[in-house]
């Protein structure tokens, strides 16, 4: 659980701030990448624990460029272990916990770093759960409306009951361990979002809490997605822009189980961590897609495209083609991509500016950039219609046949 991973350069807040004060709070005192714990009316607000790739990386114990294949290379059955809960059944509402108002806008306050869980075959077999982070808006002391997105599992799960005429039972786990949350926002095969967290963690402690498998955390959440539906929104989301309102379905909270003071946590939205959460994932999926075509070395989702909509790949070029067979397997491997630079080795893929300089001196507009009309994009793009994007990608890589022509001065 969140306790006990706490980042060594934490800072810790005693001014007290009300729920709507503190998306400006961290914004005045310039602490958006920082890790904090902060005094939120009298209860403990955490959030920034992996508001960036070096610090993502600080708990997987690796390097950052190593990043990319080492999430590649990860499978989904890490040791999980059951153990007995600390956790306590609270005489608590939803107005008990420090739920965040984020911007004036905002259809209300919001969970943000509820890891939703879903169950559909047996309570002891972590292969039976689904586990995906949904943003869920406070209604009132015993209601939530949740996002859930089609065709993912958690609305698959959830349309099915209702066609059976039943609720779908969930448990929201909030405060877990940072590499929890990044496996629960990671696209895995159906049932392995929990055995992916036990790979990145090397092992994860779990507890049965009313009939429902969940990581260890500072508070669950146990109850129902109904079938009734409500207006969802506006909520601000990766893109720093409103996204719609819509109708979505009304979560009943039957039970609130807590740590004593727990440590509520909280991913402010179109923030570095949210970034990071959503669009990280992606890399090794690229990674692998990309390794199919050509010989890959790197892949990073740049922070322009607010490490979700831009990515840059290095590859090892062996034949002219390779940088064009990247570009459409980057695009094959994360359908929101709309725009990939590919590399040579030489180049720093973390730098802006020495991805323009390959794209300055190594790339021809006319026969190196691959556009992809009317492609299935993101609904979260602003310019996108109807969710049709243009797609683009450059081969900035040299062209083998002049290799002594792009020597660089060491």
């Amino acid at each position: 659980m969140l306790r006990e991973c706490l980042p060594p350069d934490i800072v810790i807040s005693k001014d007290e701030l009300k729920h709507e004060e503190v998306t400006k709070f961290v914004k005045e005192n310039g602490y958006e990448k920082t890790p904090l714990i902060l005094n939120v009316e009298g209860k403990r607000v955490a959030m920034n624990f992996i508001s960036t790739r070096e610090r993502l990386c600080k708990y997987l114990g690796i390097k950052k460029d190593e990043l990319a294949a080492y999430l590649a290379s990860l499978g989904y059955d890490g040791s999980i272990r059951i153990k007995e809960a600390k956790l306590k059944r609270r005489n608590w509402n939803l107005y008990d916990l420090p739920i965040l108002k984020y911007y004036p806008k905002d259809g209300g306050r919001y969970v943000t770093a509820g890891v939703v869980i879903t169950r559909w075959g047996k309570t002891e077999d972590a292969d039976s759960y689904n586990a995906c982070i949904h943003r869920l808006m406070l209604m009132d002391e015993n209601r939530l409306a949740a996002r859930l997105v089609k065709p993912r599992h958690t609305y698959l799960l959830w349309k099915k009951a209702v066609e059976r005429g039943e609720d779908l039972p969930i448990a929201i786990a909030i405060g877990v361990h940072p590499l929890v949350l990044f496996a629960s926002a990671t696209r895995v095969p159906e049932g392995k979002e929990f055995g992916y967290a036990a790979s990145l963690m090397k092992g994860l402690d779990m507890n049965i809490i009313e009939d429902m498998l969940v990581p260890k955390a500072e508070i669950v959440l146990v109850g129902r997605i109904t079938k009734e539906l409500v207006d969802e929104g506006p909520f601000v989301d990766i893109t720093g822009t409103y996204d719609v309102v819509r109708r979505q379905p009304v979560v009943e909270i039957d039970a609130i189980y807590a740590m004593d003071d727990p440590i509520y946590y909280s991913i402010t939205p179109a923030s570095c961590e949210h970034q990071v959460l959503m669009g990280i994932p992606y890399e090794p999926e690229i990674y692998r897609s990309v390794s199919k075509v050509c010989k890959v070395k790197n892949v990073v989702m740049s922070p322009g495209g607010m490490h979700y909509f831009h990515a840059v790949v290095q590859i090892e070029k062996h034949s002219e083609g390779d940088g064009k067979n990247a570009i459409l397997a980057a695009f094959a491997a994360h359908h929101s991509l709309k725009h990939v630079v590919i590399v040579d080795e030489d180049i720093d893929i973390y730098s802006s500016e020495d991805v323009e300089y390959a794209i300055a001196t190594r790339f021809q507009a006319d026969k190196d950039l691959v556009v992809i009309p009317n492609a299935r994009g993101s609904s979260l793009d602003p310019s996108s219609t109807n969710g049709l994007t243009a797609k683009w990608g450059i081969d900035a890589t040299k062209e083998l046949s002049r290799l002594p022509d792009f020597e660089r001065v060491v």
